[in-house]
């Protein structure tokens, strides 16, 4: 017997089916209307510091529960200044205008 391709659940056919069923021309990325670059650092819409800033704050101490989980990411976004996501969006556009332009 040949094993199968493991498949990430993301890109499972019926995934993508319900995400295109659901979001229509809305999907960015893999199987959607507009193909993203996969893992690309250049055009990461999130800013490698902003998911650091997230996961630091969120797994300070192993969450012992989902709910302590969903608390924290909550806690960790409302602390997010305005400066800091400004800084994000400049970044994010700066390397956008590097690669476009």
């Amino acid at each position: 017997m040949v094993p199968t391709r493991w498949r990430p659940p993301h890109k499972v056919s019926s995934v993508q089916q319900c995400i295109r069923d659901t979001f229509q021309q809305q999907v960015i990325g893999y199987g959607g209307c507009v193909e993203w670059p996969p893992r690309s650092p250049d055009l990461n819409p999130l800013d490698i510091f902003l998911w650091g800033y997230i996961k630091q704050r969120v797994y300070a101490i192993h969450p012992p529960t989902l709910q302590e989980l969903r608390n924290r990411i909550t806690d960790a976004r409302a602390s997010l200044s305005p400066a800091m996501l400004y800084n994000v969006q400049r970044e994010v556009q700066s390397r956008a205008q590097m690669v476009y332009c």
